[in-house]
Order: structure tokens, then C-alpha cells, then sequence
């Protein structure tokens, strides 16, 4: 089924016609979510987010402009929407764990991520401070605790827990605003 027939389908509230679109774009729409959010379930969100505003507004949809365009214009509003409300906090660098402990050598099996993906996490731990880097990268190894970073740098430990805490926000900051600068 070629997209005119699925829009015309769609905007006659044809549930297969929807499956159809779903099936055609929805891997792609969740590759490029994830690509921009680092996390599985806001990428899911998103995507099921963006399938039901097709759904709502399918009577709207003109079967004489591509369908694709139109979906990845409202994911892509949605995406910035998402990485710009720094309200909510949405994006947790935490859930990039997997991809740092990629980029650290750590996680030897094969991934899918976007080179894209590690190359901004990479980018954003490059723009840290040599003592922050050095505590930060001691800190997600995972071999050390507080006290023994501490320990080591000649440091205390609230200095280790202000200071790993500053450059989670500080590469969270830097993610999201890459994020937003790549959608725009």
C-alpha cells in the first residue's frame, strides 16, 4: 500500500491502514527519538505520542503532501518540546550509562549506537574540567567509592559528591543543548 492509499484509508478511520503506517515508519521514528532523548522509554513515548496525534488528526491529512514529512515534522516538534522543558528534567544522563560505559572500554559487546549518540556524550565529557573529568571517569568506572576518590586526590568527600554531581549537570546540559542544536 503506497502512502496516498494509507492516508485515504487513515482519514476514513481504517484501523489496518494505521498498523500499515505504524509498520512502515515507526522504527524509524523511534531510531531518530532515541537518537536525540538516550532513553529507551522516553523514545517510546515519543513515538507512541506521535502515532496517536496521527490518529486524532487523521481527517486533517492530505493525501497530496508525503505523509513521511508530515510525521517527522510533528516527532521532531515534539523532540525539541522534550529536550527544551528543563523543567521537568526529562533527560537523565544516567539512562546514557550503556553508552558511557561504551565509550569507557568498559562494554565490549557490540552496540547500536549512533555514532552520532556517543560522539555528543564524548564531546560533552571533553568539555569538563581535568579535576571534574578525573572524578567523573574514576566515578562511573565504578571501582571507586567516594572516599576512596577522595582518598586518592587528596580531596573530601563532599568535594568528590559536589563536584561529580556538577558534571553530571554540566555533560546533561551540554547533551541536551547538542540535541537540540542537531533537531534544529
Amino acid at each position: 500500500m503506497d502512502d496516498i492509499s494509507i492516508v485515504l484509508q487513515l482519514k476514513k478511520g481504517n484501523q489496518l491502514a494505521f498498523t500499515t503506517l505504524y509498520k512502515k515508519y515507526g522504527v524509524q521514528a523511534f531510531s531518530l527519538s532515541f537518537k536525540y532523548l538516550c532513553n529507551k522509554e522516553l523514545a517510546e513515548d515519543a513515538v507512541q505520542n506521535l502515532f496517536m496525534k496521527i490518529w486524532m488528526k487523521r481527517e486533517e491529512l492530505d493525501e497530496n503532501k508525503p505523509i513521511n514529512r508530515f510525521l517527522f515534522t510533528v516527532l521532531k516538534n515534539d523532540l525539541l518540546n522534550i529536550l527544551r522543558d528543563s523543567k521537568s528534567n526529562i533527560f537523565v544522563l544516567d539512562d546514557c550509562l550503556e553508552i558511557l560505559n561504551y565509550i569507557d572500554g568498559e562494554d565490549t559487546e557490540a552496540q547500536d549506537f549512533d555514532r552520532e549518540q556517543v560522539e555528543m556524550i564524548r564531546s560533552a565529557m571533553d568539555q569538563l574540567s581535568p579535576q571534574r573529568k578525573k572524578i567523573f571517569s574514576m566515578k562511573m568506572s565504578g571501582k571507586y567509592s567516594n572516599q576512596e576518590i577522595a582518598d586518592r586526590l587528596n580531596l573530601s568527600v563532599n568535594t568528590i559528591k559536589f563536584q561529580y554531581s556538577q558534571s553530571l549537570k554540566q555533560i546533561k546540559e551540554w547533551v541536551r543543548e547538542c540535541a537540540i542544536m542537531l533537531l534544529l
